[in-house]
């Protein structure tokens, strides 16, 4: 039996009322279950229980408020539930590492701590079992040639260096595997809104020459979590945010300040293919 439909409605219920008060057992009326059996349903789709999902989409909702309004932080505590100011900062830092007025002056985004809305094709992921078990692997040093740019996620410009970098990628010499092609994004703290380099390329055994036009790359060695993303890649955000969002804060690891990449091989079928496999490494200490 899916139970899709009822967590969706559940989590729109939830989006609707982030400011007012919240229980388990209302949100299990709105689904017509026992409250006691809902709660396994939510937390098996989203790897949380639903009180700590609720917990962080209104510290995420706080984060946005404190960062695009002038509301006092005392007023924004209060709309979001909490008793007092002194509980807000300390839920805050503790979820996001940062004070709230810190935050604000700062006013950058905390994308890879915020909770995101739980969505249909998210929900649809958890229930077709689409994410592979994580992983933790230490990757050797590796050395790439390809293609690079400077991007935003918000200003995205990666399809286009892909589209370019494949009509030229069989100019490269010395592949380590010509099934393997890979892409490689800088470390950068605010992916959003700052510009990183990206990098379309593949492994290479050793450098004689380098295509006009094109890099070369070392990666050095890092241990990474591994996640196996299955599906079209327009469902690609959605396990970067399991990864960033359910899984990196139940695990006991940080991330680490290094590149993350994704592995493209035989198992990518198309960029529209359901049946498409990639393998995604997320650096961690």
């Amino acid at each position: 039996m899916s139970y899709l439909k009822e967590v969706q409605r559940a989590v729109d219920y939830i989006e609707k009322n982030l400011c007012n008060e919240l229980s388990i057992t209302e949100i299990s009326k709105q689904v017509n279950f026992s409250m006691y059996h809902f709660h396994r349903i939510f937390q098996s789709f989203v790897g949380e229980s639903l009180s700590e999902y609720i917990r962080r989409r209104r510290l995420t909702a706080a984060a946005h408020s404190l960062r695009n309004t002038n509301l006092r932080i005392i007023d924004i505590a209060s709309e979001y539930g909490f008793n007092s100011q002194e509980s807000f900062t300390r839920a805050f830092q503790k979820m996001f590492g940062i004070t709230p007025g810190l935050y604000r002056k700062q006013k950058q985004r905390l994308l890879l701590k915020e909770k995101p809305r739980l969505t249909i094709s998210m929900l649809k992921q958890f229930e077709e079992g689409l994410l592979m078990e994580p992983r933790i692997v230490i990757k050797e040093g590796f050395t790439v040639v390809g293609m690079k740019c400077s991007t935003t996620l918000k200003n995205n410009k990666i399809p286009q260096l892909w589209d370019e970098f494949l009509l030229r990628i069989h100019e490269i010499k010395n592949r380590s595997d010509d099934k393997v092609a890979m892409g490689i994004s800088e470390f950068c703290k605010n992916p959003n809104d700052e510009e990183f380099t990206y990098f379309a390329c593949v492994p290479v055994t050793r450098i004689d020459e380098i295509p006009e036009g094109m890099v070369i790359k070392t990666v050095p060695a890092n241990k990474y979590v591994v996640v196996t993303h299955k599906g079209s890649l327009e469902t690609l955000g959605n396990t970067y945010d399991f990864i960033y969002a359910t899984w990196l804060p139940k695990s006991g690891h940080e991330l680490a300040e290094a590149d993350d990449f994704e592995v493209y091989d035989e198992r990518f079928l198309g960029p529209e293919d359901e049946k498409s496999e990639i393998d995604i490494y997320i650096p961690i200490k």
